[in-house]
Order: structure tokens, then C-alpha cells, then sequence
């Protein structure tokens, strides 16, 4: 019987905290555009959005203080000219790793703290009178933010909220060389595949996400 009950006991714990380790976010938000690179083909802001996936970790170093390790898929894009006279489009598409620190200030609120290490794949094309021209390369990432949540549902096995965060992002800028065509059996003149210098689309942001806990 003693040990019958140590192990509903035990299944009550377990069943008790299994809806406080996993995380889901959707979201999105803005990055503004601060480099020479940046500006010279779009004076547009970088709309993104990003998927993650967060796993508490069993911490209490400090009382009502969380962490989360995260994994994170994100995307975006902006649209403008260069010389007045092409039209060019950025994208991004990356993957990111990282650490969150959660302080629970009460069961509906909470503050936030994030860093994040990834990589990026960024793309640039041109439109023109001669035609369309792109290129991509792919560089390292580093994030940092501050946030806040709120939460509508905060029940011990399910909650459902949103996040505020605010935050700067460094990317290693790629050098892109746009070109007419990935086929290998065209001889490319120099003046089709010119290098236009490295693209810099780091910069401060704001991002608003949907979050669900279990």
C-alpha cells in the first residue's frame, strides 16, 4: 500500500509539471534597416515572422526565475529601388538556437530576456531593362532582447498568452554578386555578375508573437 501510494504520488508530480515544460510561439514584427548596405537597395523596413520552440529546463537557482532553452525558424523580407530605376527584393530565411530567462511576475504576467546564435540566409534581386539579377549567401547570427507576456489562460497544464519584445539583431553580411542565370552552360560576362558588396541586415527591431505553454 506505501508504495502504491509513493507511486500515485509521484505520477500526480510528474502530471503536475508536464504542462509547464514546452512552449510554442508564432509571430512577427518589424526590423528597421540601419546599414549604408541596407539602404541602398531598400528604404523599406524588414517585415519577419518566426516559429519557436522552447523547453524549460528543471532550474530554481532564484525563486519564481525560469529557463528556457529555444530553437527557432524565421523569414522575412523588404521591397525598394536602386538608381531610381531597378526594382530590387530582399529576403531572409533563418534558423536560430539559443537561451531565455522568464521572470513570473505574477500567474497573467511575466518579463523576459533572450540571446540567440543562428545562421541566415540572406537574398537580394534586381529588376531592371536588362532583366532580373540575384544572388544569396548565407552568414552567422547573434540576437538579444528584452520582452514581456501576458496571458489570457495560465492554468497548470495549459497556457495561452502573447509577447511583447524589443531587440537588436547583427548578422555576418554575405557579398553578393547578382547574376542573370544559374546555368552552367551560359558564359557569364563580368559586368552580368559584378559584385555588389556586402549586404547588412542587422538592425534594432520589434516583434509581437502568440504563445501557447504545455
Amino acid at each position: 500500500m506505501r508504495t502504491l501510494s509513493l507511486a500515485l504520488l509521484l505520477a500526480a508530480t510528474t502530471a503536475a509539471h508536464a504542462g509547464d515544460h514546452n512552449e510554442l510561439s508564432i509571430g512577427g514584427g518589424g526590423r528597421a534597416l540601419r546599414s549604408n548596405s541596407a539602404n541602398a537597395v531598400t528604404s523599406d523596413t524588414l517585415s519577419h515572422g518566426e516559429l519557436a520552440y522552447g523547453r524549460r529546463l528543471d532550474l530554481s537557482l532564484v525563486p519564481r526565475l525560469q529557463t528556457w532553452l529555444t530553437a527557432g525558424f524565421n523569414w522575412g523580407g523588404a521591397s525598394g529601388t536602386l538608381f531610381q530605376s531597378m526594382a530590387t527584393e530582399v529576403d531572409t530565411l533563418g534558423f536560430t538556437g539559443g537561451a531565455r530567462a522568464r521572470y513570473v511576475l505574477h500567474p497573467h504576467f511575466a518579463a523576459t530576456a533572450r540571446v540567440d546564435l543562428g545562421t541566415a540566409r540572406t537574398a537580394l534581386a534586381l529588376d531592371g531593362n536588362a532583366g532580373r539579377v540575384s544572388d544569396a549567401g548565407w552568414g552567422a547570427t547573434f540576437g538579444a532582447a528584452l520582452g514581456a507576456e501576458a496571458y489570457m489562460i495560465a492554468h497548470p497544464t495549459f497556457s495561452l498568452g502573447v509577447r511583447f519584445e524589443l531587440g537588436y539583431v547583427t548578422m555576418t553580411a554575405p557579398a553578393l554578386s547578382p547574376r542573370a542565370s544559374e546555368d552552367d552552360s551560359m558564359i557569364l560576362l563580368d559586368a552580368q555578375q559584378a559584385s555588389i558588396g556586402h549586404l547588412d541586415l542587422g538592425g534594432r527591431y520589434a516583434s509581437f508573437a502568440m504563445i501557447s505553454r504545455f
